[in-house]
Order: C-alpha cells, then sequence, then structure tokens
C-alpha cells in the first residue's frame, strides 16, 4: 500500500501596499493619457496656420503699397486677388472665405481659385480660374483667390464717406475641428461713396 503525502499550501499574505501602489500607477498613468489629449486640443484650438500675401488688383487711380483706393462707379465690377497661404506643418481644408456683405459699398459676386503659379490672373475670361470649391492645402502650400465684387449701396452712404477692408473670414478644417479665423489682406483696399449726381440711389 503506498502512501500519498500532501505538500502544505502556500497561503499568500494580503499586502494592502501593494493594491494601492497599483492603483497609484494606474491613476498616473491616466493621468497623463488625460494631460495628453488635453494638449492635443488645446493645440487644436489654438492652431490658426492660414495668412495672406501677393495681393493684386485691376487698375486704380490711387494706390500704395498699404492701400488701394477705388473710386466707386454706379453699376461698376471690382476684382481683387490674394494667395490663401498655409504657413503650418499640417494640411488644412479651406471650406469658405468671406470677404464683404449685400449692404456694403463693394458687393461680393463670386470667388475663383487657380493653382498658385497662376498668381496675379484676374481677366473674367481667364482659364485658369476656376469656381471657388473647398479645397485642401498641404503644409507650406498656397492658392491663389480672386474676388469677384460689384458697386452697390451707395444710397445708405454719404457723399464722402468710405468703407475701408483690411481682412477676410476663412473657415477652414484643421485635425477634426472646424474653425473660423480674421486674416488681413495683403493691402486695404478702400472704397469712397461718390458725390450726389453720381449715386441716382440717393436723389430717388
Amino acid at each position: 500500500m503506498s502512501v500519498v503525502r500532501k505538500s502544505p499550501q502556500t497561503v499568500m499574505a494580503y499586502d494592502p501596499g501593494l493594491r494601492w501602489k497599483a492603483r497609484a500607477w494606474a491613476l498616473v498613468a491616466y493621468l497623463a493619457v488625460l494631460v495628453g489629449v488635453g494638449a492635443i486640443v488645446l493645440f487644436a484650438l489654438r492652431y490658426q496656420p492660414i495668412s495672406a500675401a501677393n495681393f493684386a488688383s485691376e487698375l486704380v487711380p490711387q494706390s500704395d503699397p498699404n492701400m488701394v483706393r477705388v473710386g466707386y462707379t454706379n453699376g461698376g465690377t471690382f476684382s481683387f486677388g490674394f494667395l490663401v497661404v498655409n504657413d503650418g506643418p499640417l494640411p488644412v481644408k479651406i471650406q469658405r472665405i468671406h470677404m464683404t456683405g449685400q449692404s456694403e459699398l463693394l458687393v461680393p459676386v463670386r470667388l475663383e481659385t487657380a493653382a498658385k503659379r497662376y498668381v496675379g490672373s484676374l481677366g473674367a475670361g481667364d482659364a485658369s480660374l476656376e469656381r471657388f470649391l473647398p479645397f485642401t492645402l498641404a503644409g507650406g502650400d498656397r492658392r491663389w483667390i480672386v474676388v469677384r465684387t460689384r458697386f452697390a449701396n451707395c444710397g445708405r452712404f454719404a457723399a464722402g464717406a468710405s468703407q475701408t477692408y483690411t481682412q477676410f473670414q476663412v473657415t477652414y478644417n484643421v485635425l477634426g475641428l472646424t474653425k473660423h479665423a480674421w486674416v488681413s489682406l495683403p493691402k486695404d483696399i478702400r472704397v469712397d461713396s461718390p458725390p450726389d449726381f453720381a449715386c441716382p440711389a440717393r436723389a430717388a
């Protein structure tokens, strides 16, 4: 007859210190992830890489390095262009560019775009210009924007009054966020309200 000997069972003593240490490390890891996510979100919220360069416009009587002064022509039009530049390393999707409103001396008609090699193109029938659609700019890339406007609303402004356009609003998407920013134009545009004889709406 054989005899089977049972080995004594080893019982681990409960150590509350180890449990609290594990919890502490888990909390540290959680906080590190939270800080990392918060830093990314904060970066995305503050990230604004859009600027403008290389202004061009139709010929005007008065111009200087900082401003184009446009004479109001009843029923006339005025076109100008500039480069939209992505100064950052991340790609951005340009969704909308807003320049003027419907109640101002310059009323927007349409936007057109072209590749950066066509900088300066303004002609209404220029084949290099296309209707504005949302587009993506890679880091360091740029695109030519042409703004078509018409003169209007002189009756809302006194003779000799003026409006100066110094910036435009761009809506863009980056890191999954849709953002809005005001960007300075390379040159200011000043439009002077005409005298009474040149504004039929004022005499009506």
